[in-house]
Parts: structure tokens; C-alpha cells; sequence
């Protein structure tokens, strides 16, 4: 066993783990049925739209839009059958009716078969025959969001390939782009690899990596944003042009990402003063990259909302719930924000469970498919192993700074779903997603190293990452086959 840790080390255990990650990724992205991740149809238009070179998705009410199509979601606000909305336009041949659900329909009812994957690979691409939908909760996303799909999708156009291969190619694209950033992740910070690695491994990370969701970018962008910020602690050498210029691109992509995100930033000040000169610089530096950050999420959100004059989704036009209104529960906030702050508390302790489970993974268009109960325990106990002995050698302060970082997301992404998810006043927080915390997960994990490191970390981490993603595979094809 020791000659076997050895070897693995020798050669790169990094490179067993990435090649792991990606095989899984292509086997989950094929066997998946098309749009059986939630809300992927909308984040699939959106992905099109932007490959043929529109940015600002248009705007329709549901009347304009008609009945006809609905990417999988439907109006349920007779009050707002009127608003505004971003929509978008795909050929009919990408989505096929027997592929598209209603939220609130269980999608693993359908079953899926290789007969039905080899037709939609075999099935035209007709750019003429187009269908027509909202997009209500994905037409806000910059054009970054959606870069490595909307590419896939420009270039199956070009080679005139058929609908399907598009379709996958698209999802292909995802999971190459995060495979590059999960690699440089784990060089940037060698010591902690088993646990990015492991934390790549998650069944929802994989299906979210290899789709056309949004969340395949955001993942990415996060996790080598978070471990290259972590690196340059580790060098006193000066900044170079391309450092700099890598602080920039990262800042606008997590803006583009989620500005939630933008926090990881923060870790900017765990890096040396004298890599940047004067202390004055050294502030300057970091807090012209949080402006940076922060102009472009709202440029962004003026272009594409405050000109436009568009109705964002709400839980409304979800489910029909009444009293949802951003502005009243915003004075809410502002009059009681102890209350707000216990309601953040009580939505943790009620939906703990929940966003543990859905974190680590659940299958179907509404999320409803769980794993046995048993992988969820068996495979947090590595995680938070060796999150314990990540060897980062933290300093009490750095350990400060990436709680922070984490806790400020973590009220933030509360904070949005209250205002639009949530009824004035609810005693719990509506919308929020467990897959929302992975992103931050890396901050979170990193920051409790006490331990040293354990032995065979290599070999362990490779047996819970198979173990990880044969229990994917397997949830996937009694779930859908």
C-alpha cells in the first residue's frame, strides 16, 4: 500500500484525479436523459441564445409567448400574465416534447432509452423550425455565464453537426472548461488536491459540470478562483503583468458568475503587502478589484433589468404565492433586521437536511430523486477528513478571512431568496438551493486544517471519488431506465 501511495505521487496523483473527474463526467453527461436537471431547459435557451450573438434576451409576456411552449416553466400568476419577461428562441429540433417536464412534474416517471439517445443524435438541426419560451430566471445571466456551452453551440452550428451531438456538445463543453479549472485548482494548491478533488466528485457537482447549466461556470470560476487567491499567499515575489491581469479576469467572471460569489476576492488579503510594493498600493490593488467586481454586476444589472424595464421571476409566477414584493420586504428587512437574521437561523435548523442532501446530489427535473440516505453519510465522513488534514497551514487570521468570505456569501445568497422567494415578513426563507453553498464549500473546508496529514490520502481519496461516482451513475440509471 505504501509502494502504491508512492507511485501515485510520483506520478501526479492530481492527474489520476482529473482524468477520474472527467471519465465520470462524459459517462453521467451520456447517460443522463436531456433536461432532467433542474431548471436546465431555461439555462439551455438562455446558452443558444447567446451563441447566436444575443446578449440581451427580449422581452415577452406570457400572452405574446402563448401556450404552446414554456421551457419547462409556466406562469402561475394570472396577476402577472402581463409583465414583461425574457424569452428566448431554439430550434424545435433541440427540444424534443418527450424531453421537456413541468416543474412540478416527476420526470423520473419517463424512463429513458439508448433508442431515444441515438434519434436525438440522428435528428437534424433545423434553424428555421424554431420554438419559442420564457426564460424568467436565466435571461438575467451575462454572456460569461454561459461561455464554454455558448462556444459548443457556435461550433456544432458551424460543422452543420445534427441536434443531439449539439446538444451534448454543448454539455461537453461545460465539463471540459471545468475540468480545466478543477486541474488548476488542485496545482495551485497541491496540499489540499484530495479534497478538491473529492469535493469535484460530488454527484451534483459532476451533473452540474457536464450540462448547460450556469452553475457549470459559476463551480469552476469558484473553485480555481478560491485556490489561486489561497497560492499567492505562498510567494513573496512582486506581482507580475499577468497576475494582475488574472486578478481583473477573475473579478469580472465572478461577477458574471453570481456577484454573491464575489466575496471569494476577499481572500486577496491574505497575500503578502511587499508582492505589490507599499502597503498603500497593496490596498489600492485590492480594493480597485472589488469595485471592479462590484461596477460590473451592477452595469450589468442596469443593462439588463433597470433599462429593460423586466419582471425577475418570483415565487408569484412560480407557484402563484401571494404577497411577494421585493420592495415591502425590503423595508421589512431594514425596519427588523434581528428578525431577518433569526429567520436566516430558523430556514438553516428547518431546511438542514434538505440543503445537505441537495449539495451533495439529487436527480430529476425538480430535484425530488434522492441517493440512498447511506452515501451521504458515508461520503461526508471523508470530506470533512480531510478537510481537517488539508495541510494549508493556516494562520488564525487567514482562517478568519475565509470564514468571513463564506459567511458574507452565505447571508447573501439568504438575503436574495428572501426578497424574492419569500413572502414579506415569512418566517422562512424560500428557494434557497443546497447547491448554492458549493461554490463557497472550498472557503468553508479550508479554513478548519488542524490536523496532520493522513496517510494513504491519495489512495483513499481516489476509493471515495470511484465510490462517489459509480453511486451517481447508479441513482441515474434506476432513477431514469
Amino acid at each position: 500500500m505504501e509502494n502504491l501511495e508512492q507511485r501515485m505521487e510520483n506520478f501526479g496523483a492530481e492527474k489520476i484525479f482529473i482524468a477520474l473527474f472527467f471519465l465520470f463526467g462524459v459517462m453521467i453527461l451520456f447517460m443522463r436523459p436531456p433536461y432532467r436537471l433542474m431548471d436546465e431547459p431555461v439555462h439551455f435557451a438562455r446558452a443558444w441564445q447567446i451563441s447566436e450573438g444575443i446578449f440581451l434576451s427580449p422581452l415577452k409576456t406570457q400572452t405574446e409567448q402563448g401556450p404552446d411552449r414554456n421551457f419547462g416553466w409556466e406562469n402561475h400568476s394570472p396577476e402577472a400574465a402581463t409583465e414583461k419577461l425574457y424569452s428566448a428562441s431554439v430550434p424545435a429540433s433541440l427540444i424534443p416534447d418527450e424531453f421537456l417536464f413541468e416543474i412540478e412534474e416527476d420526470s423520473t416517471l419517463r424512463k429513458f432509452s439508448f433508442d431515444a439517445l441515438k434519434k436525438f443524435l440522428a435528428t437534424p438541426l433545423n434553424v428555421d423550425a424554431r420554438e419559442e419560451g420564457l426564460i424568467p430566471n436565466t435571461g438575467v445571466y451575462p454572456p460569461p455565464t454561459y461561455l464554454p456551452q455558448a462556444l459548443a453551440a457556435f461550433l456544432g452550428r458551424i460543422l452543420n453537426l445534427n441536434a443531439g451531438i449539439i446538444y451534448y456538445l454543448m454539455g461537453l463543453g461545460g465539463l471540459i472548461f471545468v475540468t480545466a479549472c478543477v486541474w488548476w485548482a488542485m496545482k495551485f494548491l497541491p496540499e489540499a488536491k484530495p479534497l478538491i478533488f473529492l469535493l469535484a466528485m460530488l454527484p451534483m457537482f459532476l451533473v452540474e459540470a457536464a450540462s448547460t447549466s450556469a452553475d457549470a461556470v459559476t463551480f469552476g470560476v469558484c473553485f480555481v478562483g478560491t485556490a489561486w487567491l489561497l497560492s499567492l499567499r505562498n510567494s513573496t515575489e512582486k506581482f507580475s503583468r499577468a497576475e494582475i491581469f488574472g486578478l481583473i479576469i477573475l473579478s469580472v467572471m465572478l461577477a458574471c458568475a453570481k456577484s454573491v460569489y464575489g466575496t471569494i476576492l476577499l481572500l486577496y488579503f491574505l497575500i503578502p503587502r511587499e508582492r505589490v510594493g507599499s502597503t498603500k498600493k497593496f490596498f489600492l490593488l485590492g480594493a480597485a478589484i472589488l469595485f471592479l467586481n462590484l461596477f460590473v454586476s451592477l452595469a450589468w444589472s442596469w443593462l439588463a433589468v433597470g433599462s429593460t424595464g423586466v419582471e425577475l421571476a418570483t415565487l408569484s409566477q412560480y407557484n402563484g404565492a401571494e404577497n411577494i414584493d421585493a420592495a415591502a420586504q425590503k423595508d421589512f428587512i431594514m425596519e427588523n433586521p434581528i428578525t431577518f437574521f433569526s429567520t436566516i437561523i430558523y430556514s438553516v435548523y428547518v431546511g438542514g437536511i434538505y440543503f445537505w442532501f441537495i449539495s451533495m446530489g439529487t436527480w430529476g427535473a425538480n430535484g425530488k430523486f434522492y441517493l440512498p440516505f447511506t452515501f451521504y453519510i458515508a461520503y461526508s465522513v471523508p470530506i470533512i477528513f480531510f478537510a481537517l488534514s488539508n495541510s494549508l497551514k493556516l494562520k488564525l487570521g487567514e482562517r478568519g478571512v475565509l470564514i468571513f468570505a463564506s459567511a458574507v456569501s452565505f447571508v447573501a445568497l439568504f438575503l436574495y431568496d428572501y426578497l424574492v422567494w419569500t413572502t414579506v415578513g415569512g418566517d422562512v426563507v424560500c428557494g434557497v438551493q443546497g447547491r448554492y453553498f458549493i461554490p463557497i464549500a472550498p472557503m468553508i473546508l479550508f479554513a478548519l486544517s488542524v490536523l496532520p496529514p493522513m496517510r494513504h490520502k491519495n489512495l483513499l481519496a481516489t476509493s471515495a471519488g470511484v465510490f462517489s461516482g459509480v453511486m451517481m451513475l447508479a441513482a441515474n440509471f434506476f432513477a431514469f431506465y
